[in-house]
């Protein structure tokens, strides 16, 4: 079996401003700085083996300021945020958290990755890690959407899940055995 300790990325100013970030390379805030520096304090790198982060600039800081230059940090794209198309740059509202996180419509207009994709994507992470590091202790950085992808694929899922349920927070630990 093995530990997973998945964490979002420490605030960007996009954050701070309530836009969607998607596949934008966004370097953290002053704050995101701050978080993922008092993570770090509370995580015991003698727990983990390895850490696996997304290749974006505001995950990639993130991994670097939680691992101290003590852990190895591979970088894959399966754990980029998920592409939203024409909506990156634009306020987050209702309607498009409604559009994007319904699994029966499985949106994919205006370059929006669907949900299916990302869940599908979420799930071969998972079978690769799973392949690659049995029994280890993964410190995995990521993003909100992929996050909440991993989570349904490790609790399950299915066309009646309410996947508004799980709103992953920046800079904050969340730990699954798998």
């Amino acid at each position: 079996m093995s530990k997973l300790y998945i964490v979002r990325h420490g605030k960007t100013d996009w954050n701070e401003k309530g836009l969607l970030q998607g596949s934008n390379d966004i370097l953290l805030s002053e704050e995101g700085i701050k978080e993922a520096k008092e993570l770090a304090l509370m995580l015991d790198l003698n727990n983990i083996d390895i850490c696996i982060s997304s290749p974006l600039k505001r995950a990639k800081q993130t991994a670097s300021i939680l691992t101290q230059g003590k852990v190895k940090i591979i970088y894959d794209d399966l754990l980029k945020e998920r592409g939203f198309g024409s909506y990156e740059g634009k306020k987050i509202n209702q309607d498009l958290i409604d559009k994007c996180w319904d699994y029966n419509k499985n949106d994919d207009s205006n370059g929006l990755e669907s949900i299916k994709e990302c869940l599908r994507r979420a799930r071969v992470f998972l079978n690769k890690i799973k392949k690659e590091y049995p029994n280890k202790n993964i410190l995995i950085v990521s993003h909100f959407a992929f996050i909440k992808a991993l989570h349904y694929n490790i609790v399950g899922y299915d066309e009646n899940t309410d996947f508004l349920s799980f709103n992953p927070k920046n800079a904050t630990l969340y730990e699954y055995d798998i």
